[in-house]
């Protein structure tokens, strides 16, 4: 869990979406927020704390 604002350039690329840069992972994220937060009357902050998580495949 971090903020926004700290969410690494690492854990972006490891999602793998569109170019797995950081600054896709920021503009796609922040738009998704900004609608979800909209629809219950909050406002988006890049304070806001936000949880990344990664997980293994075990064969």
């Amino acid at each position: 869990m971090c903020p926004f604002t700290d969410v690494t350039a690492e854990h972006a690329f490891k999602e793998g979406e569109g170019d797995r840069s950081l600054d896709y992972w920021r503009q796609v994220h922040k738009e998704f927020l900004e609608s979800e937060l909209e629809s219950i009357d909050m406002a988006f902050s890049e304070d806001a704390k936000v949880i990344c998580e990664e997980f293994e495949l075990i064969k």
